[in-house]
């Protein structure tokens, strides 16, 4: 199973409409579903990522009430027999301020990969945004994803691709090996599951 992985898009406030970038590479990867981390601040984005797969989006901190209504805070989804968390991942901002601003790797970032995990409880992957800087992490047992954010961010504007392959055909191919294309601005480091392949691919056109 492929999935596409897309946050942080703020159409229209960032970038008028969805990049044609995106929805073509999305199309050619033939994903079989798309999940959305948050802060879509338009329907219309919705709307244009479910013509190409069924797509499960959760509210972010900058959506607009008409939007944040109607979508749920987080979701638990089952792909592949891979359980998989969706959260955009802002905490309450006592919590959040002892560690925003810093890398994925620091040691405040724990309490941050703590709070998620406790969240979405029995996760193996956790899909995230809100940072607006993409990263594949390895923490204890779950692995967390960020694709990053469409509105280009740091000079960037990337979406991840995520291939699961059923815990029960593990046995049944040869490369069992998983492998993880990691952002070059991260430095943190990521253990990859068997049967998972994660890709960060950075959109050369926004428009």
């Amino acid at each position: 199973m492929k999935l596409g992985l897309v946050s942080d898009t703020h159409v229209p406030t960032s970038v008028k409409r969805l990049p044609r970038s995106l929805l073509d590479q999305l199309k050619q990867a033939h994903v079989d579903r798309i999940l959305h981390a948050g802060d879509l601040t338009s329907m219309d984005v919705l709307a244009a990522l479910q013509q190409i797969a069924p797509t499960i989006a959760v509210a972010g901190n900058m959506d607009p009430p008409e939007v944040s209504s109607a979508m749920p805070k987080q979701a638990t989804i089952d792909a592949a027999g891979w359980k998989i968390g969706l959260q955009h991942g802002h905490q309450r901002h006592a919590l959040q301020r002892k560690y925003i601003g810093q890398g994925y790797d620091q040691p405040e970032m724990e309490l941050f990969y703590q709070a998620m995990a406790s969240q979405l409880p029995d996760t193996k992957i956790i899909v995230f945004g809100h940072f607006h800087v993409p990263v594949v992490k390895q923490w204890q047992d779950v692995l967390f994803i960020n694709p990053g954010a469409i509105a280009p961010s740091y000079g960037r504007s990337t979406f991840a691709l995520l291939e699961l392959l059923a815990p029960e055909d593990l046995g049944q191919t040869s490369d069992r090996r998983a492998c993880l294309n990691e952002c070059r601005r991260s430095t943190a480091e990521a253990i990859p599951l068997p049967g998972v392949r994660v890709e960060i691919i950075e959109l050369t056109s926004i428009e």
